[in-house]
């Protein structure tokens, strides 16, 4: 979280423990994301005769906790055969996964009544609900709060589960734009700010939208391009900008590429953190210094310009708790959850912003130690 925002973002757990005890403890050491562990997943989320109904924060989502974020690395990455000694290598990828006038906001109170198969979302303590087929993935759907709205992404059609380097989509992704407060994220009650080209660069080759991140007046996003049939690099793609103020306005929109990453960012302790007061993007990366230990770098980006600067001094990070309600249909628990801060200093000024990315390995091994009591070896793990 930026310094100057809410401290309550009703960031929503995902009782990721209770189905990971019924469905087997690390559904990740299976041989893949396969169709029958997402249905042994299933019914244990189901068990007891109980539909629990989970929301998902739409600020920072999946990487706020590092435990909903281990959840979530699992369930967009069906890409064929893995266990635990190489899931952190893909844990801390963020790019496989996964225009015109705002809306004027509906003076209609709106009730809450999502149809089956919905994706969920409550984005600073309001309910959001986004209806989408049976056949879709609910957790590549995404919302995220920004200045003019909230903007959200319906995951597109897709084919050939049974064969991830052929699964694809067969419709491009597109971008939407709904008002503050209406419950009901749906095409025909938004504005479309942005449709995606279908292919990037050739017939086999396909965009992939990744993740979404409101900062100010902008709206961030992380995409990749995979080729039928060829392995995925993990740590690599790109993040982008749309300027909301020109969508808002009606102008033609035309995303703006921010800066492109490497596989130089899952290392260690890496990560990335959006103020979204001064529109910037801190980056945080190391490199091995040979002597066992690890050189941090930074940039940190001005998201409106494109323009950076490294900044001097060590960036350090502080993990806190605060609270955080549960809901499991209509019924909700208060709890606390983890969150990381890093505090750094610009021209004499000393700052703290919220960290959104947690992409580095070692963010993983920490939790996997927190959580288990196993230590992991990272020159053990897959180098990838």
């Amino acid at each position: 979280m930026t310094t100057g925002h809410k401290e309550e973002e009703n960031m929503i757990m995902t009782g990721e423990k209770e189905w990971y005890a019924k469905a087997g403890r690390s559904p990740f050491a299976e041989d893949g994301f396969t169709p029958e562990l997402m249905a042994r997943i299933e019914a244990a989320a189901d068990s007891n005769g109980k539909s629990k109904t989970k929301f998902r924060s739409g600020k920072n989502l999946g990487l706020t906790c590092l435990a909903a974020l281990l959840l979530f690395g699992v369930l967009i990455w069906p890409l064929g055969e893995w266990d635990k000694r190489d899931y952190a290598a893909k844990l801390s990828s963020l790019w496989n996964t996964t225009t015109g006038a705002a809306v004027q906001p509906t003076t209609t109170p709106q009730t809450y009544n999502p149809p089956v198969g919905s994706a969920e979302f409550e984005i600073n303590g309001l309910k959001y609900y986004m209806p989408l087929p049976l056949d879709r993935s609910k957790e590549r759907a995404f919302a995220v709060e920004t200045s003019v709205g909230i903007v959200w992404s319906p995951p597109p059609p897709r084919v050939d589960y049974l064969k991830p380097k052929y699964t694809h989509n067969t419709e491009p992704y597109t971008l939407y734009l709904t008002p503050k407060g209406h419950s009901e994220l749906s095409a025909n009650s938004a504005k479309r700010i942005y449709t995606f080209p279908l292919y990037a660069g050739g017939a086999q080759t396909y965009f992939d939208l990744g993740y979404l991140y409101g900062a100010g007046d902008y709206l961030l996003f992380s995409h990749n391009a995979y080729t039928l049939g060829a392995e995925r690099k993990p740590n690599t793609g790109k993040f982008s900008v749309i300027d909301l103020r020109k969508a808002e306005a009606g102008e033609l929109i035309v995303p703006r590429e921010l800066l492109a990453f490497d596989s130089a960012y899952g290392l260690y302790k890496s990560f990335m953190a959006i103020d979204q007061d001064r529109e910037e993007l801190l980056l945080v990366d190391y490199t091995e210094d040979g002597k066992g230990g690890y050189t941090q770098h930074n940039k940190l980006y001005d998201i409106a310009t494109g323009n950076f600067q490294v900044l001097t001094g060590d960036i350090t990070t502080v993990k806190n708790e605060r609270p955080v309600k549960t809901h499991y249909g209509e019924i909700s628990t208060d709890t606390e959850a983890d969150y990381f801060v890093a505090h750094y200093e610009v021209k004499g000024e000393q700052r703290s912003v919220e960290i959104n990315m947690l992409t580095g390995r070692q963010w993983f091994y920490d939790w996997w130690y927190e959580e288990y009591g196993e230590k992991i070896d990272p020159s053990a793990m897959t180098n990838q």
